[in-house]
């Protein structure tokens, strides 16, 4: 998404923050205290297994994420921000960790 991000930092003429990853501590810490009006973009979550359950790693490898690491990830999305805009609506339907919405109520 970084050319996206510099898309949007002209399109705004406003900076965009992007961070090439979506969870974890180094997003929790940007993401922790932003001044106001910030725009920050993270890496697509797809990329994850824990995001659909399973997945591909970078050697080309099916893998299957365990519940602990789902629990994990889906943690560290909801301490993000205040605000999600799902941009997938045809996902939407889907089980997915980001759009269960738990632990948001």
């Amino acid at each position: 998404l970084k050319p996206v991000a510099e898309e949007l930092k002209t399109l705004l003429k406003r900076d965009v923050i992007f961070i090439d990853d979506c969870v974890g501590p180094r997003v929790e810490a940007a993401c922790a205290n932003p001044a106001p009006g910030s725009i920050i973009l993270l890496e697509n979550l797809r990329y994850y297994p824990e995001e659909e359950g399973k997945g591909v790693n970078a050697a080309g490898v099916k893998v299957k994420a365990s519940a602990e690491d789902v629990k994990k990830f889906k943690e560290s999305l909801r301490k993000l921000g205040d605000i999600y805009v799902n941009d997938a609506f045809g996902t939407a339907h889907r089980a997915h960790s980001s759009m269960l919405g738990e632990g948001f109520e």
